[in-house]
Order: structure tokens, then C-alpha cells, then sequence
């Protein structure tokens, strides 16, 4: 269990090189999301507006806000996920060691990447509701979901690489 990843040395190495890789990765990744900031909010902004008008079909769009019957929705570069995509990204390269566990982790990535198009889509719902609690409903939903289905993928993805790995295989190096 994670107790037993620091029984050792060389199981604490690895630890402290996995987390300085892992955090390098995320670096990197996240500068260059960052600078593709403008194109990715225009992404989201129609993905989240395609799944926005399906619940709410007088919707309007225009450029990176949608328009609702009782409030407006602004996409802003951070909610592009870019954070959440870079530290998956991170990961999946970090832990990965073929490409078969590379591109399983890839799927979790877009995964991870609707999961914050799901998060505007109910943002805006309940905004859309209660347009005097946009706030509230922002932070409650944004991070409510975040907190619940970034776990839950991140614990789906290595329970998978486990499962192809064999036994114990979070802890093997």
C-alpha cells in the first residue's frame, strides 16, 4: 500500500523521480496549453455550447460567451481545463511505459477533458435557474465536479495499467 513505497530506498528514489519527471512534464505541458490558450477557449466554448443548447435550446453563441434566456456564460482561458489536461497529460507520460498504457491514457485524457465541458454545461444550467447564485453555482458545480471525476479517472486509469501490468504494478519500477 502507500506505506510501503517508502520501506526502502530505492522505492524513495523512484518516488522523488517519478514527482520531479511528473512535475517537469506538467511544466511544460501547461506553458504550451497555455500559449494555445485563445484556440482552446474557442474549442470549449462551442463544445460547451453544443451540449448547452441541447438542454437549453434558445442558447445563442458569440465568440468565447453563451448567451442564456436569464444570464450570459463567459468561457475564459481558465476555464479551458488546461491545468487539468497538463496533469494528466503528466501523468500518462510519466507512468506510462509502453505505448499500449501511453494511448489507454490518452483516452482518459479526453475523458478528463469532457469532464470540464460537463462542468460549464451545468454551470450553466443552474445558472441559467438561478441567475442571482451564478457564483455559488460556479464554484459548487466547477469544483464539485473536478474534485469527484478527476479521482475517479485518475484511480480508473492505474487500476487498468495495474491490471496489464500484473499485481502490484502501482509500485514496480
Amino acid at each position: 500500500m502507500v506505506g510501503g513505497i517508502f520501506t526502502n530506498g530505492k522505492s524513495k528514489k523512484w518516488a522523488i523521480l517519478f514527482l520531479i519527471k511528473f512535475y517537469i512534464v506538467f511544466l511544460v505541458v501547461f506553458l504550451i496549453l497555455n500559449y494555445l490558450g485563445k484556440y482552446l477557449i474557442g474549442i470549449v466554448t462551442y463544445l460547451s455550447y453544443i451540449f448547452v443548447k441541447i438542454i437549453i435550446p434558445s442558447a445563442r453563441l458569440s465568440n468565447n460567451l453563451i448567451y442564456l434566456p436569464n444570464n450570459t456564460i463567459e468561457v475564459a482561458e481558465e476555464c479551458t481545463g488546461s491545468f487539468l489536461i497538463a496533469g494528466f497529460l503528466a501523468l500518462i507520460v510519466v507512468y506510462s511505459k509502453n505505448i499500449k498504457e501511453f494511448l489507454i491514457g490518452l483516452f482518459f485524457v479526453v475523458l478528463a477533458f469532457f469532464a470540464n465541458i460537463l462542468r460549464i454545461v451545468l454551470i450553466s444550467y443552474l445558472v441559467n435557474i438561478h441567475p442571482n447564485e451564478s457564483l455559488l453555482y460556479h464554484e459548487i458545480v466547477g469544483y464539485g465536479v473536478i474534485l469527484t471525476l478527476v479521482p475517479i479517472l485518475v484511480i480508473t486509469y492505474l487500476k487498468i495499467i495495474e491490471k496489464i501490468r500484473g499485481e502490484n504494478a502501482i509500485y514496480k519500477s
